[in-house]
């Protein structure tokens, strides 16, 4: 079995690297449609989409075990009802992203937007809920969270805008999704995917250190 410390730190690393690797070598094959482009544009025929889904794939699956690891090893000093209520958010993420990692954006449309707004928006849910729950949790996490939570928001909020802008100047978008008719508005919306994202990746690595030293003290 893999230690719940390492475990934690995988949920967040394997993620990232994936989502770098991808939009590298995406925007370098010269298969982007334009920069900046958004996260899942990167999933494309070729290298890009190799490392895209079998790395978004195996990380659901690593995410619904920190989440079930968050919640077993706090579960005895913690607010148990939120504990539970992020276990769900967790796991919903996960098998969101290891969907996802299969959804690509250009053959399953619907779907891809579908199984990302979960992710999205579970994946801050989730990252609220834990730490509403973990009401000892570790100071240094506690504070990381505070920040990559807000930012999280905040990106989310600012590519929501932005991609709303897109659309009521362009509603004729909203019939072929051809992105290349609201790129002024993508060039403000990508940004701040990413930024979400990373976000989102912050908050995960503060979960690591509720994982870990719990996990020790009752081996102890």
């Amino acid at each position: 079995m893999i230690e719940d410390r390492l475990l934690g730190r995988l949920g967040w690393t394997i993620p990232a690297i994936t989502i770098t690797l991808s939009t590298i070598i995406h925007a370098l094959s010269g298969d982007a449609r334009a920069i900046p482009f958004f996260i899942s544009e990167g999933d494309y025929p070729g290298l890009q989409r190799i490392v895209f889904t079998t790395g978004l794939f195996c990380t659901g699956i690593i995410l619904c075990l920190v989440s079930y690891r968050l919640w077993k090893v706090n579960l005895q000093h913690s607010r148990k009802f939120w504990l539970h209520l992020s276990l769900a958010c967790g796991i919903w993420v996960g098998v969101n992203i290891s969907a996802m990692a299969y959804f690509n954006m250009y053959d399953y449309l619907d779907q891809h937007i579908f199984t990302s707004m979960n992710v999205f928006h579970f994946g801050l849910a989730w990252g609220v809920l834990a730490h509403i729950a973990i009401k000892d949790g570790n100071i240094i996490g506690k504070k990381l969270r505070y920040a990559s939570i807000l930012t999280s928001f905040t990106a989310f909020i600012g590519m929501s805008i932005a991609m709303a802008n897109g659309v009521k100047a362009h509603p004729e978008f909203l019939e072929d999704m051809d992105l290349n008719i609201i790129q002024p508005w993508v060039n403000w919306a990508a940004p701040f995917e990413f930024l979400l994202v990373i976000g989102l990746m912050l908050t995960l690595a503060s979960l690591e250190s509720d994982i870990g030293p719990k996990s020790e003290q009752e081996q102890e």
